[in-house]
Formats: C-alpha cells, sequence, structure tokens
C-alpha cells in the first residue's frame, strides 16, 4: 500500500505538479473525479490532460472548477472534450466575476 490516497493525486493536481502526480500514479496512488477538478480549478490544463490520457474520471465539476477560476483554456477543453456541466458552471463563472466564461458557457447550451 502505497500510503497515499485519492486525496493526495487531488492535491498535487492542484499545485499543477504533473511530475509529482506521474510519481505518486507510479506508487499505485488512487485517484477520482476530484483530481481532474483540482487540476481545473488551478488552470493547469497539462495535468488535466494526462490525466484523461491515463483514464481520470471527471464530472460537472471539472468545468464548474474551471469557470470559478476563470481558466477559459482549460473550460474550452474540458467542454471540447465531452466534459459535462451544469448550472454550478455558470454559479462559478458569475460568482468568481468572469462575465466572458458566463456568456461562453450559456452561448453552448450550459443551463
Amino acid at each position: 500500500k502505497c500510503g497515499m490516497d485519492e486525496g493526495t493525486a487531488a492535491g498535487v493536481a492542484r499545485a499543477g505538479q504533473l511530475n509529482v502526480l506521474r510519481w505518486v500514479r507510479g506508487r499505485g496512488c488512487p485517484w477520482d473525479q476530484w483530481t481532474c477538478t483540482a487540476a481545473a480549478q488551478g488552470g493547469h490544463i497539462e495535468v488535466l490532460q494526462w490525466a484523461r490520457e491515463e483514464g481520470c474520471p471527471w464530472d460537472e465539476s471539472t468545468c464548474a472548477a474551471a469557470a470559478g477560476g476563470g481558466h477559459e483554456a482549460v473550460l474550452r477543453w474540458a467542454w471540447e472534450e465531452g466534459c459535462a456541466w451544469d448550472e454550478e458552471t455558470c454559479v462559478e463563472a458569475a460568482e468568481g466575476g468572469h462575465l466572458e466564461l458566463l456568456r461562453l458557457a450559456r452561448e453552448h447550451g450550459c443551463p
């Protein structure tokens, strides 16, 4: 057992430490959708892309985190790759003061 859990992977992803994420995953550290959400929250598209390539799950919280953080490139990439979004994406964009992301989401059918 690696002594690490899903929170470890999410914390590393939030910090944008791709090499560390690769290392902990190589030693059996588990991950879940919060890894992708954390990467999106931090604006770390390269971490998010790698995690998805390696089969890490994601959900609506990934788009919401990208919107809340004002990370347009991350939000666009996630949406284009088929990540689901819901009203929380618009809420996070609005609460974060990211009008351009709110408009983007609404124009592309986000509820």
